[in-house]
């Protein structure tokens, strides 16, 4: 969730990496982005997956994969 947050942040908010680390060591922040009610608004925006669309699962996890490097890569 908190990676979810770090992505929109800078790419959706236009933070610069040092403003989302600034933002990020608010502890109010962060218990707002991982509260319960947070994490059921990202998850119904989540598209459910069927066992009929499993062929592209693995293609889906490879990108959500390379955009989390690449967060990690900007956060470095």
């Amino acid at each position: 969730m908190l990676v979810r947050k770090i992505r929109e942040l800078l790419y959706f908010e236009g933070f610069t990496i040092q403003g989302a680390k600034s933002k990020l060591s608010d502890r109010q922040f962060v218990r707002e982005a991982t509260s319960q009610e947070a994490i059921e608004k990202a998850q119904a925006e989540l598209p459910l997956s069927s066992n009929d669309s499993l062929p592209n699962a693995p293609e889906n996890l490879s990108n959500f994969k390379s955009q989390l490097q690449e967060v990690l890569k900007v956060l470095k």
